[in-house]
Order: structure tokens, then sequence, then C-alpha cells
């Protein structure tokens, strides 16, 4: 059997009845064998300034490079807010660009995401894309997963009761496992170390 692969997820809204948080927690459960899914929160991730910086980086964004840095993957869970990325995920994003190699380099990456609307997370999901890009993260193409009406679709403890959503996460999940192994630590370390 294969290596588990350890992968390290967030999520872009610091609300605590989220349903993008609890689409991650969703996810975690349902996990393949050869899937870890470690769960962090940005709510302690300070706004970026570089004075801030140069005296040193926060504990919260030394600690979340660390981890990224040290995983096999990330998993992304995004709102849309006014048809972009939600303000704390961009800027965590943003901290985690600084340094060499900056934390997202070389790690493959996967999105998820829900809104109460018709087209679920696309434009905030294109934007996160685009960043991603940039920071050298391969980020996987297909399949998306863009949960419309989220809010009918997550019950009021945070569980899934979408049938279809549930089956097509668990679908979705087979193809992160095949994406992750696809770019191994070891060859990352390689080429950044």
């Amino acid at each position: 059997m294969a290596d588990v692969l350890n992968l390290v997820g967030f999520s872009g809204s610091l609300r605590a009845a989220s349903y993008n948080t609890a689409l991650l927690h969703n996810v975690e459960r349902m996990l393949p064998p050869g899937l870890r899914l470690t769960i962090h929160s940005i709510g302690e991730i300070p706004l970026f300034n570089e004075d801030v910086e140069a005296q040193g980086n926060p504990d919260a964004v030394t600690r979340l490079h660390q981890v990224i840095r040290a995983s096999d993957g990330v998993i992304l869970a995004t709102p849309e807010y006014n048809h972009g990325i939600p303000g704390v995920l961009k800027n965590t994003l943003d901290w985690m660009s600084r340094g060499r190699p900056h934390a997202f380099f070389g790690v493959p990456s996967a999105l998820i995401g829900g809104s109460n609307g018709m087209i679920g997370t696309t434009r905030s999901q294109a934007a996160v894309r685009q960043t991603m890009a940039t920071l050298n993260s391969p980020c996987m193409p297909y399949p998306q997963v863009l949960v419309s009406h989220v809010h009918k679709k997550i019950d009021e403890q945070g569980h899934l009761i979408d049938e279809s959503t549930t089956k097509f996460l668990g679908a979705w999940l087979a193809e992160v496992e095949r994406w992750m192994r696809r770019f191994p630590r070891s060859e990352r370390e390689a080429t950044t170390g």
C-alpha cells in the first residue's frame, strides 16, 4: 500500500458556523485510507504588514508556514465575498508567500467552496487559482467542488445532508489523492533545498 499523504486544510471563513469550514470537516470525515487531513484555523493570522514582518514573523504565521511546508498538499475551502476572495484568506496567502522557499512553493493544492447562490464559489475559486499559480502551487484543475445552495445541504450541526454532494465529494477525494501523489514531497524538496 502507498504511504499515507498528510494534507493541511484551512477555511477562508472565520465564522463559527461557516458552511465552508463545515465542508472541510465533512471532507475530513470522508477521507480515503491514503489521505490524512489536519485542519488549521487562520483566525490568529494578523493583517499583513511589512513593518510587523521586519520584527519577525508572528507565531501563528510561522506555525502555518511550517505545517504547509511539511505537508504533502493543501485543501483550501473558500467562501465568495462580493465575487472575490475573502480578505482573511487572501491575507493568509500573502503571508504564506513570504520567505524562501515560501510556504506554498511546489506544494500541490485543491479547492472546495460553497455559497448560498446558484454558482457556488466559482469566481472566488478562479481568483484563488490565479494566486496559487503565482505561488507555484499546482492547483487541481478538475473536478471542481462548487457547492450551490450550500445552506440547504448542510444541517445545523455542520453535517452534509445532500446525497449527491456527498457522492461527488467522495469521487473528488479519489482525484485529490491522485493529484497530490503526482507531486512527491521528496521532489519538491530537491528543487527548493
